[in-house]
C-alpha cells in the first residue's frame, strides 16, 4: 500500500491538475469519465479527492481560494505601509483571478454549493477591506470614512462580479473588474499630498527609489555598486514599488531605470550562494521577483525601461514586461541561464517567445548569446537606440510623453495587446468595442487628425 505522504502528495497533484483544468474550462461539462480522461488517470486518482464529482467540485473551489487568499495575505503581509496595504489586497484578488475564465465562474454562480463557497471569500474580503480601512483611517493615510460601510459596498461590487452583471454592463473581466474597483476605492480614500507635490522617496530601503511626478512613476534599482542585481531585498523592494505604482490612480505611465553602468545583471548569485539554505533563498528570491515581474505586465499603463549597459536574467525579463524600450548604443542583452547552470525565471521562457519568437529565444536561453543594442532592435527586443549620454533623458521625455498622453485609452491599449493571446478573435472584438466606448466616454480626441506630426511618432528625438 503507498504511504499516507504519497497518497496525500498524490491527492494534492490531481487537485492542482483540477484547478488549472476548471480555471480555463469551467466544471459543470465534465463528468467523472471525462475527468479521468483529460487528466489520464483512473478514477480511482479522482475520488480520492472526493468520493462524487459534485464534492470534487467543491474541493477544488475551496483550494482554489484557500491558495489564492495565502498567497493575497502574504503580500499585505510584505507592505507596511497601511494605506499601499488596501491597494496590494485588492491588486492580488485580481492577479489571483486573472487565470479564472468566464466559464469558470459562471459554472461557480450556477452550482449552490460551489457559490457559497464564493460566497464565503467574498464576505472574508469584504470583512479584510473593512479592517484595512480602519488601519488606514487610524494611521493618517486615508481619509475618514465608514469602514462598514466601504466593506458591504466591496461586497456588493464583487457579487456583481461573480453573477456576471459587471462584464454584462462593461466587458470587463474578473480581473479587470477587480482593478477598476482597486481605482475607485483608493481614489476616493487615499489622502492627497499638497497641490503640486511629488511623492518621492524609496520604497523599502536603498535598493530602490519609487517617485512619482507629473504621472510617471519611477522606479529606479540603486546598486550600481553589483550592476543592479537583485538580492532578496532588492527583488521584494522592486515588488513594493511596482504594486504602488500599480495602486496609485495619479499614474499614467512607469519608468525603469537602473543607475550606474550597468541596467540590472539579473540575479545577486554571490549573496545566493552565501545563503545558508541557497535553495529557499533562490526559491525565494524567484518568488519576489516574479511578483515584481506580475504587478508590471498587470499594469494599466504603458510602461517605458531604459537600459545601458548589460541587461541580463532578471534584467532581460523586466525589459520584456516594458512596452517601449530604449537602449544605450553600448547595452547588451544576455539570458545568462545557461552560463550560469541555471534555468530562465522571472517569466522569461513565456515573455521571450512571444517578443523574438521560439527559435531566437532558444539560441539565446540556450547559448547564452549576447546581442549588441543594434541587434536587439533588429530582432524586436528594443523599440530605439540612443547615444549612451541621451539615454536617459530621452526616457523621460518619451515617459513624460505618454502620461500627458490620452488617458485612459494608452493603458487599455496596453491591456488589449497584452490579453490578446489568451482570448479567442471574438471575445478580443468584445474587448475592443468595450474599450472603444470607454474612450469615447471619457472624452477621446474624435475631431483629432489620423496622422500625427513626428513629435507623435515613435520614440526618436
Amino acid at each position: 500500500m503507498p504511504s499516507p505522504d504519497r497518497t496525500n502528495a498524490r491527492r494534492e497533484e490531481t487537485l492542482a491538475q483540477l484547478r488549472e483544468l476548471f480555471l480555463a474550462e469551467g466544471f459543470a461539462s465534465f463528468n467523472i469519465g471525462d475527468l479521468a480522461e483529460r487528466l489520464r488517470c483512473s478514477r480511482t486518482t479522482l475520488y480520492a479527492v472526493a468520493p462524487s464529482k459534485e464534492q470534487i467540485v467543491v474541493a477544488v473551489v475551496r483550494s482554489f481560494f484557500k491558495a489564492a487568499a495565502e498567497r493575497i495575505e502574504a503580500r499585505v503581509a510584505a507592505s507596511a505601509d497601511p494605506a499601499r496595504q488596501l491597494a496590494v489586497y485588492l491588486e492580488a484578488v485580481a492577479a489571483e483571478l486573472q487565470p479564472a475564465s468566464a466559464a469558470f465562474l459562471a459554472d461557480v454562480a450556477a452550482f449552490g454549493p460551489a457559490n457559497e463557497v464564493y460566497q464565503e471569500n467574498t464576505r472574508y474580503a469584504a470583512q479584510r477591506v473593512r479592517s484595512l480601512v480602519e488601519k488606514g483611517v487610524g494611521a493618517g493615510v486615508l481619509r475618514p470614512v465608514h469602514a462598514p460601510f466601504v466593506g458591504a459596498a466591496v461586497a456588493e461590487v464583487m457579487n456583481s462580479i461573480q453573477r456576471g452583471a459587471i462584464q454584462s454592463a462593461t466587458g470587463f473581466d474578473a480581473a479587470q473588474a477587480y482593478r477598476h474597483l482597486a481605482d475607485l476605492v483608493l481614489a476616493g480614500l487615499i489622502t492627497a499630498p499638497a497641490d503640486g507635490q511629488a511623492v518621492m522617496g524609496t520604497v523599502t530601503g536603498p535598493s530602490v527609489r519609487y517617485g512619482v511626478a507629473g504621472g510617471v512613476a519611477t522606479i529606479e534599482l540603486d546598486r550600481p555598486q553589483v550592476s543592479n542585481a537583485l538580492d532578496l531585498p532588492t527583488a521584494r523592494a522592486l515588488a513594493e514599488a511596482a504594486e504602488a505604482a500599480a495602486a496609485d490612480p495619479g499614474v499614467r505611465c512607469v519608468l525603469l531605470l537602473g543607475r550606474g553602468r550597468d541596467f540590472c545583471a539579473g540575479g545577486d548569485v554571490a549573496a545566493m550562494h552565501g545563503a545558508a539554505d541557497r535553495a529557499g533563498y533562490a526559491r525565494e528570491l524567484a518568488r519576489s521577483a516574479h511578483r515584481a515581474v506580475l504587478a508590471l505586465a498587470g499594469l494599466e499603463v504603458p510602461v517605458v525601461a531604459a537600459v545601458q549597459g548589460t541587461a541580463a536574467g532578471a534584467g532581460l525579463a523586466l525589459t520584456l514586461v516594458a512596452d517601449l524600450v530604449l537602449a544605450g548604443e553600448s547595452a547588451t542583452f544576455l539570458a545568462g541561464c545557461a552560463q550560469a547552470g541555471l534555468t530562465p525565471d522571472c517569466g522569461t521562457s513565456w515573455l521571450l517567445p512571444r517578443v523574438v519568437g521560439m527559435r531566437r529565444a532558444l539560441a539565446l536561453t540556450l547559448t547564452d548569446r549576447r546581442l549588441t543594442a543594434a541587434e536587439a532592435a533588429d530582432w524586436g527586443l528594443v523599440t530605439g537606440v540612443h547615444p549612451d549620454g541621451e539615454l536617459a533623458e530621452s526616457a523621460r521625455r518619451a515617459a513624460a510623453r505618454i502620461a500627458a498622453g490620452p488617458h485612459p485609452a494608452l493603458g487599455r491599449t496596453r491591456r488589449l495587446l497584452w490579453d490578446a493571446p489568451a482570448r479567442s478573435l471574438a471575445d478580443q472584438l468584445d474587448m475592443e468595442a468595450a474599450a472603444l466606448a470607454e474612450a469615447a466616454a471619457a472624452g477621446a480626441r474624435l475631431d483629432a487628425p489620423v496622422n500625427g506630426g513626428p513629435e507623435q511618432n515613435g520614440t526618436h528625438e
